[in-house]
């Protein structure tokens, strides 16, 4: 890979997550979490606004498919569908549309990441209180997916809930646990929106590469999944049927937090990262850090990231 380029395409934030590309408008959106803000980068203008939404931390965010400026995010416990009125401007709002509440019992849970499959439904996980992955209660998360009116949990005893990714036959899905430093596979029934059989690609305390961990993942179109790992500063290029890493690639900061695949052709790799857990002298050394990472010349592309198809409520969405 002699003709990769990792180049810092929009100021820092906080803690960088969720990266969505959304096809039609060719834009990037993402999140910072605990700022509580959406982001949208449009490459072809270099504009970049935000959508800041009160009431607790954002996790992820997906364009609705068929309502325009709808989109579905997380916020705290409850997944939402909020209006954006103009995504090329910056807005703030208090409203939003609340679609289902989890973990009810577990107030000190959160949603964390979050993608849809391509028939559009929602796989929303949710994790334990933590400040980093060592410090999680452990197993008080879930892996849900999003219907009308509710979630419906298909896998528990999760600690931190993040990369979800499928293959392109949709046979297998893959699943990190950050504080298990695994990533699974399981057997998938995508018409059921069953899993079974899980096993474990990757355990990053086996292959040494503890105390850094798994975080967002996306696949390629060889089958190929690309991790992001949080605090090595590299994105991990994995063979899922030998189990290795076969590649990787190094960014110029060290707390990565997950991946997607973008640009016109899909052969750009967008990274977000964080500024949690450096020190004051790593960030004066890093001061891209918390930025999102445009890589190139990979070799590799993506396919385009499903927008979400749930059944919003017939009143009119805040």
């Amino acid at each position: 890979m002699a003709s990769v380029k990792v180049e810092a395409v929009t100021s820092p934030v906080t803690l960088g997550e969720g990266p969505h590309w959304n096809q039609r408008e060719q834009a990037l959106y993402y999140v910072d979490i605990f700022n509580q803000n959406v982001h949208r980068y449009h490459p072809a203008t270099s504009t970049h606004s935000t959508l800041h939404i009160e009431g607790g931390p954002v996790t992820l965010v997906v364009p609705h498919e068929t309502r325009t400026n709808i989109f579905i995010v997380s916020v705290g416990l409850t997944l939402a569908a909020v209006t954006w009125p103009d995504p090329s401007k910056s807005h703030r709002t208090s409203s939003f549309t609340t679609l289902t509440s989890v973990d009810l019992t577990k107030p000190d849970n959160r949603f964390n990441d979050g993608k849809c499959d391509h028939l559009g439904r929602l796989w929303a996980g949710t994790m334990g209180k933590t400040d980093v992955p060592e410090n999680t209660v452990p197993h008080q998360g879930s892996l849900f997916i999003l219907g009308k009116g509710c979630a419906t949990p298909i896998l528990d005893k999760v600690s931190i809930s993040n990369g979800l990714t499928w293959s392109e036959d949709n046979k297998t899905f893959y699943f990190v646990d950050t504080g298990a430093y695994t990533v699974e596979a399981f057997k998938c029934d995508i018409n059921n929106a069953k899993i079974s059989e899980r096993r474990t690609v990757l355990d990053y305390r086996k292959e040494g590469i503890y105390p850094s961990f798994p975080d967002g993942m996306t696949i390629d179109t060889q089958g190929r999944l690309w991790v992001a790992c949080f605090g090595a500063g590299k994105v991990h290029c994995i063979d899922p049927l030998k189990c290795k890493i076969v590649s990787s690639v190094e960014l110029p900061t060290n707390s990565l937090t997950s991946v997607c695949w973008g640009g016109p052709n899909l052969d750009h790799l967008y990274v977000t990262t964080t500024t949690k857990m450096l020190t004051k002298e790593q960030l004066q050394a890093q001061p891209h850090a918390g930025a999102v990472f445009r890589v190139t010349g990979l070799g590799a592309k993506g396919r385009a990231s499903p927008n979400c198809t749930v059944t919003l409520p017939d009143s009119p969405l805040m």
